[in-house]
């Protein structure tokens, strides 16, 4: 009985031991340990890069060609190493800049690593279209000499992860909300809506978008939204953003710009862009014609009325003409130029036209173009239609009375006397002018009074 107790207590005992006492704990595998006594250059981390002298990490993205990658390497000793060089085969849609494809690209390191201290590798890649945005795989061999030591170099081999990211690439443009195309116009002294875009270019999406719009002129002022905020803006995406804007008149024929800036995120970094909007503030021309009619000038017909511009800015080079006006005119005049139509100052205008002799009294439509330019010279036309009133001016009965003499004589009468007279005239002012002659030649000796006096006599008697 006493035996039964012992080997029940034995028994209870080796239950409650863990079954962790009896098992064999894993060794270090051959791999696990060839890295713990690793020396050498070994892999850190990898990058792109701007340039070889900068270590400040872009975005890349597929086919944007000549681009920069960094690898980090450390060295794990146990002594410094020398005369580094590093060969790195590319995946597939990489090729190395300079070289044919399939050649690794080049880097070297020339200066001392001393034991645990970082280096960089930089190599020149080209990526090409055909990448896509994820994680690639290259392998890199390196060269290199402990220091002080001769002879063969020694060399490490190892895998280089990296990723193509994909970059952002933002462009800001003007859209126009009207006409559906660009315009670089905004018009003075009214409230203009205005819309722009922010458009991501790019093979990365932009996250946490914030953009912001400001105007450094005091004659322009953004009247709606000057800020906002977009969740996110993926890759060939864009977001429309509108506002109000309000130039003043002085600002006519001048230039205006805002000031735009675009925070975003993009693969764990942020970023800021600037950009400028320029725009020109234009004049409103806005032409009214009024008070058409048809009038007699003398005994020509004219079609006369006035033309009023009711904008801001002068309509300039204005000609008016008439397009048509059906069973009233028998052949349409010429353009006439009347000039520069001043703003808020009405311009007559009077045009001569040849009235249809079968043209009897009533209402007829006339059209009317009216062309001018503003002051960027781009040239613009107005219809015009209207009615005018016609009556046809009734020919007044003349009776030309002649008085005089000759006023009751027939025409080749009264010009044979005229004649007669004329020629009488003449005949007896040259019989005067002899018999003087005659006098002057008889007294020689005579002065001129006495001749004179003589004469007189003469004429009395």
């Amino acid at each position: 009985m006493m035996y039964s107790t012992i080997i029940l207590l034995l028994l209870a005992g080796l239950i409650l031991i863990p079954a962790g006492v009896y098992a064999q704990e894993r060794g270090p595998t051959k791999e696990e340990l060839i890295e713990a006594n690793y020396s050498g250059p070994v892999y850190l981390d990898s990058f792109w890069t701007s340039s070889s002298n900068n270590r400040t990490e872009v975005d890349v993205g597929p086919g944007d060609g000549a681009s920069t990658l960094a690898v980090v390497l450390v060295n794990r000793g146990p002594s410094d190493i020398v005369g580094i060089t590093g060969r790195l085969a590319l995946p597939a849609d990489f090729k190395a800049t300079g070289k044919s494809a399939g050649a690794p690209a080049v880097a070297t390191f020339n200066q001392l690593a001393a034991v645990g201290d970082m280096f960089t590798l930089f190599f020149d890649l080209d990526v090409l279209d055909t990448a896509s945005v994820g994680e690639y795989t290259a392998q890199l061999s390196v060269d290199y000499s402990k220091f002080f030591e001769t002879g063969a170099p020694r060399n490490a081999q190892m895998d280089v992860p990296f990723r193509l990211t994909g970059e952002v690439i933002v462009s800001v443009s003007r859209i126009s909300i009207n006409e559906g195309n660009a315009s670089a116009q905004i018009i003075a002294g009214k409230i203009e809506d205005y819309e722009f875009s922010v458009t991501n270019n790019g093979t990365a999406p932009m996250t946490n978008v914030v953009v912001t719009m400001e105007s450094p002129s005091e004659s322009v002022k953004i009247l709606g939204d000057s800020r906002w905020t977009i969740q996110r803006i993926d890759e060939d995406s864009k977001a429309n953003l509108a506002t109000r804007l309000f130039a003043a008149n002085s600002l006519i024929g001048n230039p205006a710009s805002f000031d735009v800036a675009v925070k975003y995120s993009s693969n764990g970094q942020s970023s800021t862009e600037n950009f400028v909007l320029g725009t020109y503030v234009a004049g409103e021309i806005s032409i009214r014609a009024y008070d058409i009619a048809i009038n007699y000038i003398g005994s020509t017909p004219n079609i006369v009325g006035n033309l009023l511009n009711e904008g801001n800015t002068v309509a300039l080079f204005t000609t008016i003409e008439i397009t048509d006006a059906k069973n009233l005119v028998s052949n349409l005049p010429p353009p006439q130029y009347i000039g520069d139509l001043q703003e808020n100052s009405p311009l007559p205008f009077s045009i001569p036209v040849d009235v249809d002799t079968r043209s009897g009294e009533g209402t007829y439509p006339v059209s009317l173009k009216i062309s001018y330019k503003d002051n960027l010279r781009e040239i613009h036309t107005l219809d015009i239609n209207s009615g005018v009133q016609f009556v046809p001016k009734q020919p007044s009965d003349e009776s030309a009375q002649n008085s005089g003499i000759f006023a009751n004589m027939p025409v080749g009468i009264g010009a044979a006397a005229v004649v007669a007279a004329i020629a009488i005239a003449v005949v007896f002012k040259r019989r005067k002018k002899a018999a003087l002659k005659r006098t002057f030649q008889a007294g020689k000796d005579d002065d001129i009074e006495s001749v004179l006096d003589s004469r007189n006599k003469q004429d009395h008697k």
